[in-house]
């Protein structure tokens, strides 16, 4: 009856937030599907071998719930602005129909493109060449952990050292944000070139993901971009994100779980390529969050060890230290009975059984109702932009992905480096293309494309 109650409770705040944020591509929403899988892997966990940490699990997700309804009184019913609308909607009350919602009358974010729309896309396809020729030199110097006997330690091998970690990770961010300035270009001003450099940006992203052989490449890429592009659009057409996401992303994300299993164990251990794929998203991503809950007593509590151990790990990275293992890493050793001083693969913990380890019960409730906060600001925050400048497209971009990925891995630090790498190197590739239309002699060139940009918007 206990798991019945608190299973009930689950979904009715993952409808709650549905409801209330009016999106699956919502950032609230994305934490409340992930979730959903987590739970459910706890729950089978606990059909196999007991424990309580479904409870905690939910308790937590209350308390993420929490923060976005904190965001929500702080920011919508202590500001002048919605008192206002407030008032006013008051005084219709007796009209048969109702307001919209404030969410669903807000216009799509006005991106500032900074330059025309030619040097935009000959930059963007120079680019994104410059972009394919140093990530194939890093990988031919490299290898491709994809093809190798162990993908998962090849890939974890790959980020050691500056170079290596521009490979991991310049590849596919700077695709994606390539991809990212390409639509922006053309939603602005309507150029199919920049439509097919979009789709391409965002291809080279996954492809690049899958050559590491990272589990969620596809998914995590292509849940990103849509996100990014509901709080820029103020809405976002699931019609048209579910057919490739069938279609394409689902099949090579689970290629690259088979590969992986296939590659480092010998054997296909599954029954089915889907059982195999529901297992990783359920199941085997809940185990870490339960080890800890059940198992957090043969080391006791860090009291704030995670975040040390994070920054003399970016110390480490910096100076060229020996790297000593994280909070993730510390987790994973212990799960596959390996020496705890050894750095390499990692446990994804989520924020909550990070704070979990840090401090207990009481850390994984602050620190889910802080990623509440968090989320619950940004998800604001973005939705009453009105205006952006293609710079700023990026930076958000980036720190959409960010903290996604720190939500899910537990990290805090260390995935900073990832957000930086890409949002830095498009803006760097570009600046030269973009730069030369600073000159008198492309003038010509900037005025016809403002004449462009002014038609497309007028006729929207």
């Amino acid at each position: 009856m206990i798991e019945i109650a608190i299973s009930v409770l689950v979904v009715a705040i993952v409808v709650l937030i549905y409801r209330r944020y009016r999106s699956i591509f919502s950032l609230p929403f994305f934490w409340a599907a992930v979730y959903a899988c987590l739970y459910v892997g706890l729950l089978e966990i606990h059909a196999e071998s007991g424990g309580s940490t479904y409870i905690y699990g939910a308790l937590g997700f209350g308390m993420f719930f929490g923060g976005l309804l904190a965001v929500d009184f702080l920011l919508l019913r202590l500001s002048p602005a919605a008192k206002a609308r407030s008032k006013h909607q008051h005084s219709k009350r007796d009209n048969a129909k109702p307001d919209p919602k404030p969410d669903q009358q807000r216009k799509p974010t006005r991106i500032r493109l900074l330059f025309p729309c030619l040097p935009l896309n000959v930059g963007l396809f120079v680019s994104l060449i410059g972009a394919t020729y140093i990530t194939f030199v890093f990988f031919s110097t490299q290898g491709f952990p994809i093809f190798s006997s162990f993908p998962a330690m090849a890939w974890v091998q790959s980020t050691s050292g500056v170079i290596n970690r521009l490979m991991t990770v310049f590849g596919p961010g700077c695709y994606a944000s390539l991809g990212l300035i390409a639509w922006a270009v053309h939603r602005e001003t309507g150029s199919r070139e920049a439509k097919v450099l979009m789709y391409l940006g965002l291809g080279l992203a996954i492809l690049a993901q899958s050559l590491l052989a990272t589990k969620a490449a596809a998914i995590m890429i292509f849940i990103w971009f849509n996100v990014t592009l509901f709080y820029l659009n103020k809405k976002r057409d699931f019609r048209k994100s579910v057919l490739p996401f069938i279609l394409v992303v689902v099949p090579i994300s689970a290629a690259i779980v088979m590969v992986r299993l296939v590659s480092s164990q010998g054997y296909w251990q599954s029954g089915s390529i889907s059982q195999t794929f529901l297992t990783r998203v359920t199941t085997e991503a809940a185990r870490p969050v339960d080890y800890i809950v059940k198992y957090s007593n043969r080391w006791g509590f860090t009291h704030g060890g995670a975040l040390r151990l994070e920054v003399k790990r970016v110390k480490e990275q910096l100076t060229g230290q020996t790297k000593t293992p994280i909070l993730s890493e510390f987790v994973f050793d212990l799960m596959t009975y390996q020496p705890t001083n050894t750095t390499g693969l990692s446990a994804a913990l989520t924020l909550g059984g990070t704070g979990y380890v840090d401090w207990g019960l009481a850390g994984l409730l602050l620190y889910s109702f802080v990623q509440g906060l968090v989320f619950g600001g940004i998800h604001r925050y973005l939705l009453r932009q009105e205006t952006m400048s293609i710079v700023m497209v990026i930076f958000w971009g980036s720190i959409l992905n960010y903290v996604m990925a720190a939500s899910i891995s537990g990290t805090v630090l260390v995935g900073l480096e990832s957000a930086l790498l890409s949002f830095v190197p498009p803006l760097i590739l570009l600046f030269p293309f973009c730069a030369f239309f600073l000159l008198p002699v492309a003038r010509r060139y900037r005025t016809s494309g403002d004449r462009r940009v002014s038609s497309v918007v007028s006729s929207h």
